[in-house]
């Protein structure tokens, strides 16, 4: 570290032994919300029991392999549950049509089995192992309105025989007859529409406290102390699977966003050569939309773990993935807080793994958190833009020949003809109700404060009385606050749109693309307008200078300025104008930011050739 400035020291010795001061904060919290919640019971307030987790200190006897019986129900037929069991990703199973085989567990199968995904069994297994249950079933559930995703408003629908599973374990003397806990519902994530289909909630034979079911003889108000076990210990046994080059990508969420889009045309383009897995570790939030669905349409190898598991046991489950599909690379795409405590635990448990981190900023966020040791695990650090890859460079001193610069690219559509693009636009803008005369004005992003979304709102504010019109799509937690200043000033002439798992076809209503960021990499948003000769007003951030160094839009100095956002958005009213900055927009991205070069870049540092030594 000699030579690092004194700050990026300080941020690195902060974020190498800080994680058992932020395990002592949480056990903190925890302990005062029970006497909150111990309050509340003792002051009448009829409080269903609460369960808290916490991790075991001595691991339960290990599953057996094979691990599952699969037992169809009558109700199914046999050809339905064949293909059923075909197409799951678990393979520690024997079929018996009569009676259990001597396994761990019993896979109850019946109803309509084609609705499920192919990680169903799986992840079943997992929330089984991880926290010793006696029984685990799962239901369909829309993201969560809240902060902490789904919590127990799971939806089956027995009598209709959808989705009707239940994994059993079988009766063990090796297990303590009397635990608290007895099973759990888990949530199969799914979109809004889905989840409405299944709405009848499982009946509660038992005492309910959130997902959890206890046995009947537990009162109200009983906190229950439920012991997490290491998955990878507890499903050991299990062999790992053999099959082609592997790769983890580990996300929080699968949002919608520029980060998820990039990820499916990566698997897309890749998926045929081959194995690849997503694995999510916090829960899916209704503001952020899902894009859950998306991503199974693409890969079976879906993990969405932290809908289906408790916090303490995402980092056995996820070196269970590593070691049952042999994973030869793991790419924490776009930050993840298990991945930066757990990265050197992976390096220790599988030294031949490849280990990458992509990076979006270069100040504030993920770039923050880096330490010493936490750097020195990473193979590969991948910046994408040149301003991170020099902040990893020369403020977090990682080696140059383990950085590389990897820009986001962009499918270029077919060129239309003029009366093709005047025709869509016109659809466009009468499904959403904007006038067909107008300059539209569009931005597509996640409402945090990064995006800085109440300066787009102000700015319309400020242009009102011009024949413009604003299109605001997004979700995130600044939603209250945007919404709130929109009801304040009902007739600033900008339309508010919720997240949409798809907006390609809203970029056929827009003349320009705005921006207002904090900072940047190199937003998606952007270069799927440029790819679509729409022009952009955005700030001089990341490498948006380099992006539209031979034109594309008008670049704002400053982050904040709504005044300057204004006089871009202005120059770009005039038709010549735009068209000139649209064409020299789609052609920057069809010779440098093409998504041809962005898959061949990460494939390759993904999966590096053996007789190459160079870097990507």
């Amino acid at each position: 570290m000699a030579g690092q400035p004194l700050r990026y020291q300080a941020q690195g010795l902060f974020w190498e032994h800080n994680r058992p001061w932020r395990q002592l904060a949480r056990q903190m919290r925890r302990e005062l919300s029970l006497i909150v919640y111990r309050l509340r019971v003792f002051l009448g307030m009829g409080l269903p029991p609460r369960v808290v987790i916490s991790a075991a200190s001595t691991p339960a006897t290990p599953v057996g392999h094979p691990a599952i019986t699969v037992v169809p129900a009558d109700t199914s037929a046999p050809e339905a549950v064949t293909r059923f069991l075909e197409s799951q990703t678990e393979s520690s199973m024997i079929a018996d049509g009569e009676v259990p085989a001597e396994t761990d567990f019993v896979f109850v199968a019946e109803g309509n089995l084609d609705n499920f995904p192919s990680t169903h069994i799986e992840s079943l297994l997992l929330a089984a192992a991880a926290e010793d249950l006696g029984w685990a079933v799962a239901g369909w559930s829309a993201p969560a309105r809240g902060r902490f995703g789904p919590s127990g408003e799971v939806a089956r629908n027995p009598e209709a025989g959808e989705g009707s599973d239940v994994l059993l374990r079988m009766p063990s003397t090796n297990r303590k007859k009397r635990r608290p806990v007895l099973g759990r519902t888990v949530p199969h994530i799914c979109s809004r529409d889905d989840a409405a289909r299944y709405l009848r909630l499982v009946q509660p034979l038992t005492v309910s406290a959130g997902p959890h079911r206890l046995r009947s003889g537990t009162n109200p108000g009983t906190v229950v102390r439920s012991r997490v076990q290491p998955v990878d210990a507890i499903l050991g046994p299990i062999p790992s699977t053999p099959g082609p080059r592997t790769a983890l990508f580990l996300l929080p969420f699968l949002a919608v966003g520029g980060a998820e889009s990039l990820l499916f045309e990566l698997l897309r383009a890749t998926a045929g050569t081959y194995r690849l897995l997503v694995v999510t570790t916090d829960p899916h939030l209704e503001t952020l939309g899902q894009t859950v669905d998306t991503c199974r349409g693409i890969t079976p190898y879906v993990y969405t773990l932290g809908d289906w598991l408790p916090r303490e046991a995402l980092a056995g489950a996820l070196r269970h993935l590593v070691r049952r599909w042999t994973v030869e690379s793991l790419v924490c795409w776009n930050g993840n807080v298990l991945f930066y405590d757990e990265a050197e635990n992976l390096r220790r448990c599988f030294p031949s793994l490849r280990i990458l981190n992509q990076l979006f900023n270069h100040e504030g966020g993920w770039i923050e958190h880096y330490s010493p040791s936490f750097a020195a695990s990473v193979d590969l650090h991948v910046a994408v833009n040149t301003p991170i890859a020099g902040a990893l460079t020369e403020k977090r001193r990682v080696p140059p020949d383990r950085v590389a610069t990897i820009h986001h690219g962009a499918r270029v559509p077919e060129e239309m003809t003029c009366e093709e693009r005047r025709e869509r636009r016109r659809k466009c803008r009468a499904a959403l109700g904007l006038p067909e005369n107008a300059t539209v004005v569009g931005t597509f992003i996640r409402m945090h404060p990064q995006k800085r979304p109440l300066d787009i709102v102000r700015l319309a504010q400020s242009m009102r009385d011009e024949p413009i019109h604003f299109l605001l799509v997004g979700g995130g937690p600044l939603d209250s606050e945007v919404d709130h200043e929109l009801r304040r000033d009902p007739t600033v002439k900008l339309l508010r749109m919720p997240m949409q798992p798809d907006a390609r076809e809203l970029y056929d209503a827009l003349d320009i693309c705005l921006l207002a960021s904090s900072f940047e990499g190199l937003p998606v948003f952007l270069l799927d307008g440029l790819a679509r000769g729409i022009p952009c007003v955005a700030p001089a951030v990341g490498d948006i200078p380099l992006l539209l160094e031979d034109g594309g839009g008008i670049l704002v100095d400053q982050p904040g300025d709504v005044e300057s956002l204004a006089a871009g958005v202005r120059i770009l009213l005039d038709g010549r104008r735009r068209r000139e900055e649209g064409e020299r927009g789609r052609r920057r991205i069809c010779s440098d930011f093409g998504l041809e070069k962005f898959v061949a870049r990460y494939e390759s540092a993904i999966f590096p050739d053996d007789r190459a030594e160079e870097g990507p």
